[in-house]
């Protein structure tokens, strides 16, 4: 047992807490009962957005359950824990959109410095020409050139449309 709770009713969500959609919180939340405490160790881990958090909050409000955050100390049974939750939530939501500002700052200003973001484009100038090349020569075949520059059928007609 940790915090209380035994390890069987421990769900461990995959999907990213932005999404809306997500089947673990789905089936926690399905599962709750009157009287039932939703454990999550942070308030940020449940939801991103405060609206989205005050939702899940009604959700289990209405349900007769109740939430508490480990880390951020959070227990909405009573009236100041149901404050500080919205308060709470208001700051991760906050929080989550200081962190996308800043990182697309930060990915403005490197381009600005030249630096280009994405996997590196397969089709080089170098390798455009060789397969153009490749192409007019009569005794050489598709199948061989795709082999000897490890390149898929795709990138050899794409070479071939520059």
């Amino acid at each position: 047992m940790k915090y209380g709770v035994d390890e069987r009713d421990i769900y461990k969500e995959k999907e990213s807490g932005v999404k809306r959609e997500r089947p673990e919180l789905n089936k926690v939340l399905e599962l709750l009962r009157e009287g039932d405490t939703l454990c999550v160790y942070r308030l940020d881990r449940l939801a991103r957005s405060t609206r989205h958090m005050l939702e899940i909050s009604e959700l289990i409000d209405a349900k007769g359950a109740n939430l508490i955050s480990i880390h951020d100390h959070v227990d909405t049974k009573s009236i100041g824990g149901r404050c500080i939750f919205t308060i709470m939530s208001a700051i991760a939501s906050m929080e989550r959109e200081l962190l996308i500002s800043r990182t697309r700052h930060g990915q403005q200003v490197a381009r600005d410095n030249g630096a280009i973001f994405g996997r590196p484009a397969k089709l080089t100038p170098d390798l455009v020409k060789h397969i153009q090349h490749a192409h007019k020569d009569p005794t050489v075949t598709v199948a061989a050139t795709l082999k000897h520059l490890n390149i898929s059928k795709s990138s050899y007609y794409n070479a071939l449309k520059m």
